[in-house]
């Protein structure tokens, strides 16, 4: 019960955290956006291919790096097998190989097994599969994060002149 306690009181930790960045609403949301589309490629074991690839991106388009970085936890070993999957399966229709990936245990033998072809699956897949999810990303964050903000300077306000 505290494990769940503890992990709900990070989300909102981080949550809170990116909403009171001191920077544009736009770069909050496309630094989200941004890492959600890293968090899906492949996590690669030992490599953090997914942080790296949120970070850059977020130097390149000049949005919040902090909020990329939150954004690629979208993956994590809770759902790997479900990015696994679906970045295997999409990429399968781009580049037809017959390979196998078990999604539910790979590691890095695994990895090394499949060879490049297999990594590369998994890359495009992946690649395809952020482009839709960092759009929606950034669609849903944008109205929300000027949303909270308008409503924080509504009660700083409202506190403020109820002291005067």
């Amino acid at each position: 019960m505290s494990v769940i306690l503890n992990l709900k009181r990070l989300v909102r930790y981080n949550y809170l955290k990116v909403l009171r960045l001191k920077t544009s609403s736009h770069s909050i949301a496309l630094g989200l956006a941004l890492g959600v589309y890293g968090g899906c490629l492949p996590a690669l074991p030992g490599l953090p291919l997914q942080s790296i690839i949120g970070l850059l991106l977020a130097f390149i388009f000049r949005a919040s790096k902090i909020a990329a970085l939150v954004g690629t936890w979208i993956s994590n070993p809770l759902n790997w097998f479900v990015f696994y999957w679906a970045e295997y399966k999409i990429g399968r229709l781009i580049i037809p190989v017959n390979i196998r990936i078990d999604p539910l245990s790979m590691n890095i033998q695994d990895f090394v097994s499949v060879g490049m072809k297999g990594v590369l699956v998994l890359l495009i897949g992946g690649a395809i599969l952020g482009l839709p999810l960092g759009l929606l990303t950034y669609i849903v964050s944008l109205p929300l994060i000027r949303n909270y903000r308008r409503r924080r300077a509504l009660r700083l306000l409202r506190k403020r002149t109820s002291l005067s």
